[in-house]
């Protein structure tokens, strides 16, 4: 995911403010999939401004001591011409599923079966709570959405789901003492 897609794609629809970017990702729950920090957020604005994808649409003058004026921008001819191919290449790159328990699973033999199982038990539960808030989502929003963002979001939902299913089996592994034995020894 390109935060830089986003934010063009969001100027696309409208001239915001930083700010106004990240309330609309928060109000569309796209914070729950993409991982976004404020600072990322500013920064590739600033960048993107810089290479002229973007530019000031209007300057508000804030009151208050030492307050910066706020900026609005817009998306310029240049920056339309990259967010089509950006968006071309999102949709070209190679997905190889992540998740960071991944990793640790190679090694799982050397840790702490009961310390597992509450890691992986509190996972599920955050897995489970974002299911049922992708579900409200859709149930609340399908009707009125642009096709493509309801194909993400059942995207979101079906990928949480096989989460769902695997944490659960991890979860039953952890409870049985398997995750830390050594069923085999590793290849030397």
């Amino acid at each position: 995911m390109s935060i830089r897609l986003i934010i063009l794609g969001l100027l696309m629809e409208n001239n915001r403010h930083p700010y106004e970017i990240r309330q609309t990702i928060k109000k569309r729950n796209w914070h729950l999939t993409f991982r976004i920090r404020d600072g990322s957020l500013y920064y590739a604005v600033d960048q993107m401004r810089g290479e002229g994808l973007i530019e000031v649409a209007e300057t508000i003058a804030v009151q208050g001591d030492n307050r910066p004026d706020k900026i609005v921008y817009r998306i310029t001819d240049k920056g339309k011409e990259a967010f089509t191919r950006m968006i071309y290449e999102e949709f070209g790159k190679d997905f190889y599923p992540q998740h960071p328990m991944f990793a640790p699973l190679a090694f799982s033999r050397h840790a702490d079966n009961e310390a597992m199982e509450a890691l992986i038990a509190e996972r599920l539960d955050g897995c489970l709570e974002r299911i049922r808030n992708v579900q409200d989502v859709l149930e609340i929003k399908a009707g009125w959405l642009p096709h493509g963002a309801k194909r993400m979001i059942e995207g979101i939902l079906r990928f949480s789901e096989t989460e769902r299913d695997w944490l659960t089996e991890m979860l039953e592994d952890a409870q049985k003492g398997l995750l830390n034995s050594a069923d085999r020894q590793p290849d030397h």
